[in-house]
């Protein structure tokens, strides 16, 4: 299945084995596509009940290698053996928006795959910001475990001015979600580190927060690199279940 917007794409489908983990040879396969949701292939899942969606963030015109920082996590998804999708959109655009966008694409999910119950749904930075929003306002009767990595759900952002969802200090979650905030140590944080407080910081009514360590695996956990090791958590957390 491919729910997508009308823009031109420089790739189509979207394959695990054609997804380049080494930076300087890396395509920028992830971004360069229509908007929407799109089914990663290249394996075949092994049970249809549960479902990851990624989402990734937001990315100023001259960053460089847009989407290598999901790369490796893509890959190791796709070695649960469970369905994964990879959910574009513009990042440009406010958050409400790409939030109702991923929810119509969820609840097509829903009606396509009658054995589907359970969605992990992943965003980092801005892309959790996303999840926040649309796990508050969730209403299907598929469960949601909700993630936001890295995310600012505090307002930090004056490009959300003109915004409906800018961030807030409290978020409150329904009884078919689990949602868990992964927060990164503000001073190890590339994005966070220079404000006058932490953006992560905000009260989570009927959901959980984790702050992550400032290294791992002998480097700094930043913005980022946070990415990789929440994967590598929630991927025992998926087959553990």
């Amino acid at each position: 299945m491919l729910v997508c917007g009308c823009e031109p794409n420089s790739f189509k489908e979207l394959d695990a084995s054609k997804i380049i983990i080494e930076k300087s040879k890396y395509d920028e396969y992830l971004i360069n596509r229509s908007n929407g949701i799109h089914d990663l292939l290249g394996y075949t899942p092994k049970d249809s009940s549960k479902g990851i969606v990624l989402v990734h963030g937001f990315y100023p015109t001259d960053w460089p290698k847009k989407g290598f920082e999901w790369t490796e996590a893509l890959k190791s998804m796709a070695e649960t053996q469970y369905p994964v999708w990879w959910f574009r959109y513009d990042w440009n655009d406010c958050p409400e928006q790409s939030s109702r966008i991923l929810g119509l694409a969820l609840d097509s999910l829903k009606t396509n795959i009658e054995s589907l119950e359970l969605i992990y749904l992943i965003g980092h930075s801005n892309g959790g910001l996303i999840v926040a929003d649309l796990a508050e306002r969730w209403n299907s009767g598929l469960n949601l475990s909700a993630h936001s990595i890295a995310s600012g759900l505090n307002h930090y952002s004056e490009r959300l001015k003109s915004c409906e969802v800018q961030g807030k200090k409290e978020y409150v979650f329904g009884e078919n979600v689990e949602y868990i905030q992964w927060r990164t140590a503000k001073e190890a944080d590339g994005v966070f580190k220079n404000f006058d407080y932490d953006p992560q910081e905000v009260t989570l009514k009927n959901g959980n927060f984790v702050l992550l360590p400032k290294e791992w695996n002998g480097k700094r956990l930043g913005h980022n690199l946070s990415i990789q090791l929440v994967i590598e958590e929630l991927i025992k957390k998926i087959n553990l279940f």
